[in-house]
């Protein structure tokens, strides 16, 4: 018999997308709203003496499902999620145990992953859900003081498949790293135009821009981008000077731009980098509030120098590959 302790969220990714691939790789969860949407196609006619659509007169219309999944940020198996919301990876040497795996903007198309969820439910007995085709849409990092690294992640998938069955959509047993450590505000810094920036929260933000409703006689096709992607920062920090305001408020468009950079580092010397070489700010919250310390919130977000990567992550783990 299983408990609610034994749910579990495992993914794999897809040689084929939509075409189920039995999970490998399973992450740590803190929570996860996975649901598969299901329409009815309704007939509009009608019958003599008929006041109640008839029984026969409708037809179920799967239209794939959507969700999140909420992780806490590890020097282990961030990597594949990583890879599938930025696109691009490419990994350098092992040194001191760790493998530094670098991500920048790149194509999207021909990555999908199967997603599988057990859950259980209160006769003790644990069901897997299986998610094909999913792609990243958006996700986030984000560390508030005192806290650990939580990271986000936005998925749309072709199809969902209840219950147990065979190869990919059988219950599955979860193995885990047994060398990750945790991400903290503790080994996290913040540094903006090249100098310290002690804030107090942050958030990185990333929204893909895929189109995901290509619907055709042949069910649903992989979501394609469409647009230009969106990342976009936050940062609370103590008011310490005018250098932020100013950068709002310049009237010149090269004066808005800054780099900035995001540095976690675990406790044994893994880390995760967040680097944008062009961020423009556009917002500054900076107002009394009572007699408190001023507190300073900017709003920014990522631009492309036209040469590198607006947003590179490199990831120092000590998984082999991403």
């Amino acid at each position: 018999m299983s408990s609610v302790h034994d749910s579990y969220l495992g993914m794999a990714e897809e040689v084929t997308y939509g075409t189920g691939v039995a999970p490998a790789r399973f992450v740590e969860l803190v929570n996860e709203s996975f649901a598969g949407s299901y329409e009815r196609i309704e007939s509009e006619a009608f019958r003599a003496g008929q006041r109640v659509m008839h029984r026969d007169r409708f037809q179920p219309n799967p239209k794939g499902a959507e969700g999140s999944v909420k992780l806490e940020g590890l020097d282990s198996g961030l990597g594949l999620l990583l890879k599938h919301s930025m696109g691009a990876v490419a990994s350098g040497a092992v040194s001191g145990g760790f493998t530094p795996h670098t991500f920048t903007v790149g194509d999207l198309k021909g990555k999908s992953l199967t997603v599988q969820v057990g859950r259980v439910d209160n006769s003790g007995t644990l069901h897997p859900f299986t998610y094909e085709g999913g792609k990243v849409t958006d996700w986030e990092l984000s560390n508030a003081v005192d806290g650990v690294l939580e990271a986000s992640f936005d998925l749309d998938f072709k199809s969902e498949k209840i219950g147990a069955g065979a190869g990919a959509y059988a219950v599955a047993t979860p193995t885990y790293s047994t060398t990750g450590q945790l991400f903290t505000f503790v080994g996290g810094s913040v540094t903006l135009g090249g100098t310290a920036f002690p804030v107090s929260d942050l958030s990185v933000k990333a929204a893909n821009n895929l189109k995901t409703d290509r619907w055709s006689t042949v069910g649903k096709r992989e979501p394609l981008e469409e647009g230009n992607r969106e990342y976009t920062v936050d940062l609370k920090g103590e008011f310490e000077g005018l250098t932020h305001s100013n950068r709002v408020a310049s009237a010149i468009a090269s004066g808005t731009i800054a780099t900035l950079e995001f540095l976690w580092a675990s406790p044994q010397g893994g880390e995760l980098r967040v680097s944008m070489g062009a961020v423009r700010f556009d917002g500054d919250g900076t107002n009394f509030d009572g007699a408190k310390v001023m507190e300073q919130s900017l709003k920014g977000v990522a631009l492309w120098d036209g040469t590198t990567s607006p947003v590179t992550i490199v990831y120092k783990t000590k998984d082999a590959t991403p």
